[in-house]
């Protein structure tokens, strides 16, 4: 114990060079009133540590605690706990101004907890050392002095008396400095005195932080007073000179954005609590955490007006490193660029079902939109590409698809038009949906007509129906309605011939369509362009791409809802529309890339590194990848194996330059898709690592093997494994050129 077993100067005599006082405020206030040495009255932070530490387990009689703080109410909370009779807290100034939070105050009455507002002690009475009560009187409060705060006065002859067997004083804490001596500087609030920035004490290399210099205060507020000494300590031992004045922190600003006016208000969460007879039975937690729906409903809230608190949390989660010290001080700067032609591909939002109360999509776990099934499906989505339903994780026996959600109704959401795409896309996830599952996936599809036109949709449309056994229902769900027990979700419906259907499945997806967003609108307004009836970009028959803003061209959903393909088309249209518009400034801002220096590997015995893509169903669930990964490996001249989820991903791009830098490759094969669109990305990225680009080889397992995939997974297995043998062995064969020789003689070169 300092200050008994060992002193401050002992310890600097020992070698500290620097020491931090951190003893908090432990040491109750008196209340100075007659009988407060009696037996059987204990300041609040003496009984609750003796509570604590399994000291005091009953309590008899009726107990009294003085005080209005967060201490008094865990002090009356917990005399209950330990069988007092009765707890009873008096507070001398009004409700009002009791500076406990309002909600425990609620749950301590419904506790039982009996609160005497305006009354202060007067003495504390007893015989024989025995307790017996506590004297009170009445207080009123004075009009509002200099500080603001109103002043509790006697009331003239309104003496009571409570009786008490236990008297637990809650007014205050203070530290308890008898262990410094006298060379440190106190305030009169009996706190040390400390510089406000560094936090050294009057003694030079003895720094203090926490209670001990503010009072009973929070957490936080220490863990900042031990952050900022442990700064300036560390300075201090390497002898810096450490500042004498306060540095004032730099106003944040304006940081907070101003609520929308037509932001509707809304209750916060009230929390659920234990029932009494369950509180008051022991200690467990009693405020209990909101379910999934509350918590929704309580993030909902969020309006999104808060600045940055610069906990810097967002560094230390950000894995991808994306979030740094550096970009995380980065602030907004206005960027103007010279440009002659600008294309807008800003894309759409997924219409939000949230606003139809007839699909529950808010309320129901297992009612989700089309773009989260999409994640469910995927190999980097939550569940790894699982088929899993979100309430309970349980593989989905039967999932239904509704279409038309945010399209082609004028009455629930003004969306006259029709999103072309949610057709497509939901016989894409049936069917995907039935190849995950090595069960016998029911799948409903509920339409009003499907829209499957485009390149071979119609067909693809035909198997789904005719082979792989999706069910297309026509007609409009009118109700769903959850089991609160199984979750599983029953829609009702009028079927073709007018009879009444019910039907219950594990999952609902909602097909939804798409819109543009008032953000997007508004920005169309600020570049003068000009919006059709829907939101869309306006444009003409004989100019489809080009706004009403000339040298503006736009593609893609902001144009009109439409599939990936239209909008790659119309990319290339409006990027020959801006080239033909800037024709004449063409090639003058032009960079050829530069490559490193190629390595000349022409004297190198064969080093084949070969990357083998997982890419989720496209590859791996047609080839067990896997298996030919360990049989690369055993092929003549293979040095190095990896398998990829994505290959031909830039983090993939980058991290095989870095592998063929580390393992001295100096041929390259990648098993993936068809070399007509991947290889010049492939060799690009040899070119990248020192290598000549010719050094590479592809196996094309993605078309070569999907043909047997109906047939056997085992065969395209093996088929990829040939493929990839082959693909080696033409690597091996490749004889690298040296790097040619150059000499320079004053009539000619010659290489």
């Amino acid at each position: 114990t300092i200050g008994k077993d060992i002193t401050i100067d002992e310890l600097r005599d020992h070698g500290a060079k620097a020491i931090f006082i951190g003893s908090g405020a432990w040491k109750g206030l008196k209340l100075r009133i007659p009988g407060e040495e009696a037996e059987n009255v204990k300041e609040v932070t003496s009984f609750l540590t003796a509570v604590h530490l399994g000291k005091l387990s009953r309590l008899e009689g009726k107990a009294v605690v003085i005080g209005g703080g967060h201490s008094a109410l865990d002090a009356a909370r917990v005399a209950l706990r330990l069988g007092a009779e009765e707890a009873h807290i008096i507070y001398r100034r009004s409700e009002q101004e009791m500076p406990a939070e309002r909600e425990e105050v609620e749950e301590a009455e419904r506790e039982g907890v009996k609160i005497h507002y305006l009354v202060a002690p007067l003495r504390i009475s007893g015989e024989n050392g025995k307790l017996s009560g506590i004297e009170c009187i009445r207080t009123r409060l004075t009009e509002p002095d200099t500080s603001g705060r109103r002043k509790p006065v006697p009331v003239e002859g309104s003496e009571f008396f409570i009786e008490a067997s236990h008297v637990i004083p809650a007014i205050g804490q203070e530290p308890d400095l008898h262990f410094l001596g006298s060379d440190f500087e106190v305030s009169n609030w009996n706190l040390l005195k400390v510089n406000p920035e560094t936090l050294q004490t009057s003694v030079p290399g003895i720094f203090a932080g926490g209670d001990v210099i503010t009072g009973p205060a929070t957490v936080i507020e220490a863990v900042d007073a031990g952050k900022r000494a442990a700064r300036y300590m560390a300075g201090y031992m390497r002898g810096e000179e450490l500042p004498t004045k306060w540095r004032e922190e730099p106003p944040m600003g304006d940081t907070w954005l101003e609520i929308p006016k037509d932001t509707p208000h809304r209750q916060r969460l009230k929390t659920r609590t234990l029932p009494v007879e369950k509180s008051l039975a022991g200690f467990d937690e009693v405020n209990l955490g909101p379910d999934e729906d509350a918590a929704r409903r309580e993030a909902e809230r969020c309006i999104n007006c808060g600045g940055c608190c610069e906990c810097f949390e967002c560094v230390k989660v950000c894995k991808a490193g994306a979030v740094t010290l550096e970009t995380h001080a980065q602030q907004k700067e206005k960027i103007s660029l010279n440009v002659g032609s600008v294309i807008l591909a800003p894309g759409f939002d997924p219409f939000d079902p949230g606003r139809f109360q007839t699909y529950q999509y808010s309320a129901f776990a297992n009612v989700l939109t089309s773009m989260e099934y999409e994640r469910i499906l995927s190999a980097t989505g939550p569940y790894q590409g699982h088929l899993m339903r979100p309430s309970d994780h349980k593989e989905p026996r039967k999932i239904a698809w509704l279409q038309c959600v945010g399209s082609r109704d004028i009455n629930k959401c003004d969306h006259a038009y029709c999103s072309s795409v949610c057709c497509m896309y939901a016989v894409k996830e049936a069917v995907i949906s039935k190849e995950h599952a090595d069960y016998d996936l029911d799948t409903a599809i509920f339409f009003m007509d499907m829209r499957t036109y485009g390149k071979e949709f119609e067909q693809y449309y035909d198997r789904a129906r005719k082979e792989q056994g999706v069910r297309f229902v026509r007609c409009r769900v009118h109700t769903l309605e959850e089991d609160p027990e199984t979750r599983d979700i029953t829609l009702r419906y009028v079927d073709e011939e007018g009879n009444i259907q019910i039907e219950t499945f594990d999952m609902v997806v909602l097909s939804v369509g798409m819109e543009i967003s008032r953000e997007l609108a508004e920005t169309a307004e600020r570049l003068g362009i000009e919006l059709d009836s829907d939101n869309f970009a306006r444009t003409s028959v004989f100019n489809p791409v080009e706004t009403s803003r000339k040298g503006i061209y736009v593609c893609g959903a902001f144009l009109e809802p439409k599939d990936i393909p239209y909008s790659v088309m119309e990319a290339s249209a409006a990027a020959c529309e801006a080239e033909a518009s800037l024709s004449s400034a063409r090639g003058l801002l032009v960079k050829e890339k530069q490559y490193p220096e190629q390595k000349d590997v022409s004297s190198e015995d064969p080093r084949i590194g070969i990357f083998v893509c997982n890419c989720g169903v496209n590859i791996g669930g047609i080839v067990d990848v896997p298996a030919v990964a360990e049989y690369a490996r055993t092929l003549p001249g293979v040095v190095y194996v990896e398998e990829n989820l994505f290959t031909c991903s830039q983090d993939t791009q980058d991290k095989m330059k870095a592998v063929i830098e580390e393992k001295g490759l100096n041929r390259v094969v990648v098993a993936a898709c068809t070399p007509r669109t991947h290889e010049p990305l492939f060799q690009e990225t040899l070119q990248d690592a020192g290598l000549n680009k010719y050094l590479f080889e592809m196996a094309n397992i993605r078309n070569q093997c999907s043909w047997v995939h109906s047939k056997q997974r085992e065969d395209a297995t093996l088929k990829a494994k040939d493929l990839v043998r082959m693909a080696a062995a033409r690597a091996q064969l490749i004889q690298p050129l040296p790097q040619p020789t150059i000499s320079v003689d004053n009539r000619a070169m010659v290489i």
